[in-house]
Protein backbone atom coordinates (compact mmCIF):
# COMPACT_ATOMS: atom_id res chain seq x y z
CA UNK A 1 0.00 0.00 0.00
CA UNK A 2 1.24 3.14 -1.03
CA UNK A 3 1.29 5.47 1.83
CA UNK A 4 0.09 8.66 0.10
CA UNK A 5 -3.32 6.24 -0.17
CA UNK A 6 -3.35 5.46 4.06
CA UNK A 7 -6.67 7.95 5.64
CA UNK A 8 -5.34 9.86 9.14
CA UNK A 9 -6.41 6.29 11.19
CA UNK A 10 -4.45 4.21 9.30
CA UNK A 11 -1.47 6.61 9.58
CA UNK A 12 -2.19 6.82 13.48
CA UNK A 13 -2.39 2.90 13.74
CA UNK A 14 0.67 2.42 12.03
CA UNK A 15 2.70 4.55 13.62
CA UNK A 16 1.69 3.42 16.67
CA UNK A 17 2.02 -0.31 15.91
CA UNK A 18 5.62 0.51 14.63
CA UNK A 19 6.60 3.06 18.03
CA UNK A 20 5.06 -0.31 20.30
CA UNK A 21 7.13 -3.05 18.31
CA UNK A 22 10.33 -0.74 18.59
CA UNK A 23 9.55 -0.21 22.56
CA UNK A 24 9.37 -4.26 22.86
CA UNK A 25 12.69 -4.80 20.63
CA UNK A 26 14.37 -2.48 22.93
CA UNK A 27 13.59 -4.09 26.27
CA UNK A 28 14.20 -7.35 24.65
CA UNK A 29 17.74 -6.09 24.14
CA UNK A 30 17.98 -4.78 27.95
CA UNK A 31 17.09 -7.73 29.12
CA UNK A 32 19.52 -9.96 26.92
CA UNK A 33 16.93 -12.06 24.63
CA UNK A 34 19.45 -11.71 21.96
CA UNK A 35 22.05 -13.48 23.36
CA UNK A 36 22.45 -17.05 22.02
CA UNK A 37 25.17 -20.12 22.77
CA UNK A 38 28.75 -19.97 21.54
CA UNK A 39 28.53 -20.62 17.41
CA UNK A 40 30.41 -24.11 18.36
CA UNK A 41 27.03 -25.02 19.67
CA UNK A 42 24.82 -23.87 17.02
CA UNK A 43 22.17 -26.11 16.15
CA UNK A 44 21.87 -26.12 12.31
CA UNK A 45 17.99 -25.58 12.48
CA UNK A 46 18.63 -22.29 14.26
CA UNK A 47 20.67 -20.53 11.65
CA UNK A 48 17.52 -19.05 10.09
CA UNK A 49 16.95 -17.22 13.32
CA UNK A 50 20.33 -15.65 14.24
CA UNK A 51 21.58 -12.56 12.59
CA UNK A 52 25.56 -12.11 13.54
CA UNK A 53 28.35 -13.64 16.33
CA UNK A 54 30.05 -11.67 17.92
CA UNK A 55 33.42 -13.32 19.50
CA UNK A 56 32.16 -16.66 19.13
CA UNK A 57 28.78 -16.03 20.86
CA UNK A 58 25.52 -16.59 18.68
CA UNK A 59 23.44 -13.51 18.42
CA UNK A 60 19.45 -13.76 17.49
CA UNK A 61 17.40 -11.61 15.57
CA UNK A 62 15.31 -9.81 17.71
CA UNK A 63 13.02 -8.76 14.75
CA UNK A 64 12.10 -12.55 14.38
CA UNK A 65 11.99 -13.57 17.86
CA UNK A 66 9.12 -10.13 18.38
CA UNK A 67 6.97 -11.61 15.26
CA UNK A 68 7.02 -15.30 16.55
CA UNK A 69 6.10 -13.73 20.27
CA UNK A 70 3.33 -11.92 19.21
CA UNK A 71 2.22 -15.00 17.89
CA UNK A 72 2.62 -17.19 20.95
CA UNK A 73 0.94 -14.71 23.25
CA UNK A 74 -2.31 -14.56 20.95
CA UNK A 75 -2.04 -18.61 21.30
CA UNK A 76 -2.00 -18.19 24.64
CA UNK A 77 -4.67 -15.43 24.79
CA UNK A 78 -6.72 -16.93 22.83
CA UNK A 79 -6.53 -20.40 24.54
CA UNK A 80 -7.41 -18.79 28.02
CA UNK A 81 -10.18 -16.88 26.71
CA UNK A 82 -11.65 -20.26 25.86
CA UNK A 83 -10.96 -21.84 28.88
CA UNK A 84 -7.94 -23.81 28.23
CA UNK A 85 -5.00 -24.70 30.49
CA UNK A 86 -1.66 -24.67 29.71
CA UNK A 87 0.90 -26.72 31.65
CA UNK A 88 3.95 -24.50 32.12
CA UNK A 89 7.21 -26.83 32.89
CA UNK A 90 10.66 -25.24 33.98
CA UNK A 91 12.85 -27.50 35.95
CA UNK A 92 16.10 -25.05 35.93
CA UNK A 93 16.39 -24.05 39.47
CA UNK A 94 17.74 -20.89 38.58
CA UNK A 95 14.76 -19.75 36.93
CA UNK A 96 11.75 -21.97 37.40
CA UNK A 97 10.48 -19.39 40.28
CA UNK A 98 9.54 -17.17 37.60
CA UNK A 99 7.63 -20.11 35.78
CA UNK A 100 6.17 -20.85 38.79
CA UNK A 101 5.12 -17.46 39.33
CA UNK A 102 3.90 -17.25 35.71
CA UNK A 103 1.53 -20.16 36.01
CA UNK A 104 0.22 -19.58 39.38
CA UNK A 105 -1.16 -15.88 38.34
CA UNK A 106 -2.87 -17.11 35.23
CA UNK A 107 -4.34 -19.99 36.83
CA UNK A 108 -2.35 -23.25 35.45
CA UNK A 109 -0.58 -25.81 36.79
CA UNK A 110 3.18 -26.54 36.27
CA UNK A 111 6.14 -28.65 36.85
CA UNK A 112 9.26 -27.10 38.05
CA UNK A 113 11.16 -29.40 39.92
CA UNK A 114 11.77 -32.49 37.69
CA UNK A 115 9.23 -33.94 35.09
CA UNK A 116 7.14 -36.50 35.63
CA UNK A 117 7.30 -39.60 32.78
CA UNK A 118 4.28 -40.02 31.60
CA UNK A 119 2.52 -37.19 32.79
CA UNK A 120 1.53 -36.50 28.71
CA UNK A 121 1.41 -40.12 27.14
CA UNK A 122 0.64 -42.16 30.03
CA UNK A 123 -1.73 -39.61 32.40
CA UNK A 124 -4.41 -41.99 33.07
CA UNK A 125 -1.98 -43.98 35.50
CA UNK A 126 -0.55 -40.44 36.97
CA UNK A 127 -3.49 -38.87 37.40
CA UNK A 128 -4.22 -42.01 40.10
CA UNK A 129 -1.16 -41.09 41.87
CA UNK A 130 -2.37 -36.98 41.87
CA UNK A 131 -5.64 -38.28 43.25
CA UNK A 132 -3.99 -40.35 46.24
CA UNK A 133 -1.68 -37.93 47.05
CA UNK A 134 -4.72 -35.10 47.13
CA UNK A 135 -6.41 -38.06 49.32
CA UNK A 136 -3.39 -38.36 51.38
CA UNK A 137 -3.14 -34.67 51.87
CA UNK A 138 -6.37 -34.58 53.19
CA UNK A 139 -6.40 -37.15 55.68
CA UNK A 140 -3.41 -35.58 57.01
CA UNK A 141 -5.49 -31.82 56.96
CA UNK A 142 -8.05 -33.43 58.99
CA UNK A 143 -6.15 -35.31 61.48
CA UNK A 144 -7.23 -38.62 59.90
CA UNK A 145 -3.52 -40.20 60.33
CA UNK A 146 -3.60 -39.35 63.82
CA UNK A 147 -4.73 -42.89 64.50
CA UNK A 148 -1.58 -44.49 62.82
CA UNK A 149 1.17 -45.32 64.93
CA UNK A 150 3.49 -42.58 65.43
CA UNK A 151 5.92 -44.54 63.39
CA UNK A 152 3.23 -44.60 60.66
CA UNK A 153 2.53 -40.91 60.71
CA UNK A 154 6.06 -40.15 59.94
CA UNK A 155 6.20 -42.25 56.79
CA UNK A 156 3.21 -40.67 55.65
CA UNK A 157 4.30 -36.93 56.16
CA UNK A 158 8.06 -38.40 54.50
CA UNK A 159 5.60 -39.75 51.24
CA UNK A 160 3.43 -36.50 51.46
CA UNK A 161 6.46 -34.44 51.45
CA UNK A 162 7.69 -36.31 48.10
CA UNK A 163 4.89 -36.13 46.65
CA UNK A 164 3.75 -32.24 47.25
CA UNK A 165 7.46 -32.09 45.07
CA UNK A 166 6.12 -33.56 42.66
CA UNK A 167 2.75 -33.34 42.37
CA UNK A 168 2.33 -29.70 43.99
CA UNK A 169 2.08 -27.88 41.22
CA UNK A 170 -0.64 -30.29 39.24
CA UNK A 171 -2.44 -31.31 42.32
CA UNK A 172 -5.72 -29.70 40.07
CA UNK A 173 -5.14 -31.27 36.97
CA UNK A 174 -8.03 -33.89 36.41
CA UNK A 175 -7.28 -33.64 32.38
CA UNK A 176 -4.93 -33.56 29.75
CA UNK A 177 -3.68 -29.42 29.60
CA UNK A 178 -4.67 -27.72 25.73
CA UNK A 179 -0.87 -26.91 25.08
CA UNK A 180 2.57 -26.75 27.06
CA UNK A 181 4.84 -23.73 27.74
CA UNK A 182 8.31 -25.12 28.52
CA UNK A 183 11.26 -22.80 28.89
CA UNK A 184 14.53 -24.30 26.59
CA UNK A 185 13.07 -26.87 24.72
CA UNK A 186 16.53 -29.07 24.79
CA UNK A 187 16.54 -29.49 28.35
CA UNK A 188 12.79 -30.27 28.11
CA UNK A 189 13.33 -32.60 25.66
CA UNK A 190 11.15 -35.36 27.12
CA UNK A 191 8.40 -33.06 28.02
CA UNK A 192 8.48 -32.35 24.19
CA UNK A 193 8.29 -35.34 23.14
CA UNK A 194 5.13 -36.59 25.35
CA UNK A 195 3.45 -33.43 23.71
CA UNK A 196 4.20 -34.19 20.30
CA UNK A 197 3.26 -37.62 20.94
CA UNK A 198 -0.08 -36.84 21.62
CA UNK A 199 -0.69 -33.84 19.46
CA UNK A 200 -0.33 -31.15 22.41
CA UNK A 201 0.37 -27.90 21.13
CA UNK A 202 3.86 -26.29 22.22
CA UNK A 203 4.85 -22.96 22.99
CA UNK A 204 8.99 -22.94 23.95
CA UNK A 205 11.80 -20.38 24.44
CA UNK A 206 14.49 -21.97 22.19
CA UNK A 207 17.72 -21.11 22.23
CA UNK A 208 20.53 -21.86 19.80
CA UNK A 209 21.72 -24.93 20.37
CA UNK A 210 17.69 -26.25 20.47
CA UNK A 211 16.03 -27.95 17.50
CA UNK A 212 12.40 -25.84 17.14
CA UNK A 213 11.28 -28.72 14.92
CA UNK A 214 7.76 -29.88 15.87
CA UNK A 215 7.35 -26.73 18.34
CA UNK A 216 4.25 -24.84 17.10
CA UNK A 217 4.92 -21.41 18.92
CA UNK A 218 9.25 -21.36 19.24
CA UNK A 219 10.49 -18.33 20.46
CA UNK A 220 14.24 -17.93 19.88
CA UNK A 221 15.69 -16.26 22.84
CA UNK A 222 18.35 -16.43 25.35
CA UNK A 223 17.81 -19.02 28.58
CA UNK A 224 21.60 -17.36 29.74
CA UNK A 225 20.03 -14.50 31.57
CA UNK A 226 17.25 -14.70 33.99
CA UNK A 227 16.20 -11.32 32.77
CA UNK A 228 15.21 -12.96 28.77
CA UNK A 229 13.26 -15.75 30.74
CA UNK A 230 11.21 -13.57 33.15
CA UNK A 231 10.85 -11.17 29.99
CA UNK A 232 9.55 -13.78 27.20
CA UNK A 233 7.39 -15.26 30.11
CA UNK A 234 5.48 -12.02 31.40
CA UNK A 235 5.15 -10.62 27.73
CA UNK A 236 3.14 -14.28 26.67
CA UNK A 237 1.32 -14.08 30.17
CA UNK A 238 0.28 -10.68 31.05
Amino acid sequence: MILNDLDDTQLQTTAGEDTNKEKILREMTKAKVCFGHSVSRLHPRMKPFISSVKNTQTIIDLEKTYDLLLKAKEFFKKLKEEGGTVLFVNINPATNDITEEAAKKTNNPYITNRWIGGFLTNFEVISKRIAYFNDLKKKAETGELEKYTKKEQLKFKEELKELEEIFGGVKDVNKLPNAIFVIDARIHHYAVKEAQKTNIPIIALVNTDNDPTGINYPIPASDLHRTSVEFITKFITE
